[in-house]
């Protein structure tokens, strides 16, 4: 591997968590730690070793960096507005991750992949907290002849930090008209039909209102669901509500059927050492598997999600070793 790997938005809330992660995963590679800020970057860079601070701009070409600096691999933690980190990328004939662009911003990195589909992996991992939510409905749908539908609800504890760029995704997945699909079409939600009651894992009944992260078409192409939906509720997580920590959960509730017999399956998963832990640590198993570091060969070019690249058992289970209580029904 030429260069060093760089975490654009490495100095972030959610970028922190994942260069610890992946420092803790590969204690032998170097990396680059990217920000506005130099120096919340570099004491990040001197809090993990073997990295180096460097100040990044997204707005211009090669994010700003010098062209003597070598990179092997480019890590979006932040948007990519520009698409310079990319191009980036591409020029370089290295792997690419975001998790920082939206569903409606898709486009023109579909495109630009399009143009020079040869160059680079490029996985898109603007999910959910990076993707748990897609690898939890395929282990979910085990045994399932055919699916009819997929709510997801997500529970945001109002106590969880969370950085600027992940409160704008928020709002931006949430207004308007949001994405989703019923009875077999593309549908937008909007005023009554964006809103529903979700139950958390404790039993309560929260209102939540629609939103539409990558997860929306992922689910749709993984499962063939006729309906899809995603809803995000914020308050008291059920983990708090029980004394414990401040928790984030996902709830998916699974409609279908097995030899001709229709079945409801609710899977949870809960984690509570924060939602941008989670984040960064979905981000660094897609990247580990991208640049052939999880006992499998690396990814060639091509455009990724990241349920394309890893198994949901494996998934699942690393995160469990980090925490996360994951239940999947199977009844």
């Amino acid at each position: 591997m030429t260069g060093r790997l760089l975490f654009a938005g490495g100095s972030g809330i959610v970028g922190q968590q994942a260069v610890r992660l992946f420092r803790q995963r590969h204690p032998e590679l170097e990396i680059l730690v990217g920000g506005r800020d130099f120096d919340k970057a570099a004491a990040i860079a001197d809090e993990v070793g073997l990295a180096e601070a460097v100040r990044i701009d997204t707005s211009r070409p090669r994010l700003g960096l010098a062209p003597n600096i070598a990179v092997s691999a480019v890590v979006m933690l932040v948007p990519d507005a520009g698409l310079h980190g990319l191009a980036l990328a591409q020029d370089s004939r290295i792997p690419y991750l975001s998790i920082g662009n939206w569903l409606i911003e898709v486009g023109a990195e579909m495109a630009h992949f399009i143009r020079r589909p040869d160059a680079s992996p490029v996985v898109l991992s603007s999910h959910w907290h990076g993707g748990p939510t897609v690898f939890l409905a395929i282990a979910s749908s085990k045994g399932l002849d055919t699916i009819h539908s997929v709510k997801v609800g997500a529970v945001v504890d109002e106590r969880d930090p969370t950085g600027p760029t992940a409160l704008e995704d928020m709002e931006h997945g949430a207004e308007g008209n949001v994405l989703g699909f019923a009875d077999g079409r593309r549908v937008w939600l909007q005023g009554d039909t964006a809103r529903r009651e979700i139950t958390a894992i404790d039993g309560r009944t929260l209102p939540a209102q629609a939103f539409a992260p990558y997860d929306i078409v992922s689910l749709h192409a993984a499962t063939a669901a006729k309906t899809i939906r995603f809803d995000i509720a914020s308050g008291i997580s059920s983990s708090r509500m029980r004394g414990g920590p401040v928790g984030t959960e996902i709830v998916l509730e699974i409609e279908g059927e097995t030899d001709g017999r229709t079945t409801m399956r609710r899977s949870s998963l809960e984690f509570t050492k924060g939602q941008a832990t989670l984040t960064g640590l979905s981000a660094v198993l897609s990247l580990s598997t991208v640049l052939g570091l999880e006992r499998q060969p690396a990814a060639p070019p091509g455009l990724y999600f990241p349920e394309q690249l890893m198994d949901p058992d494996w998934f699942l289970d690393e995160l469990r070793r980090e925490g996360a209580t994951i239940d999947v029904d199977l009844r």
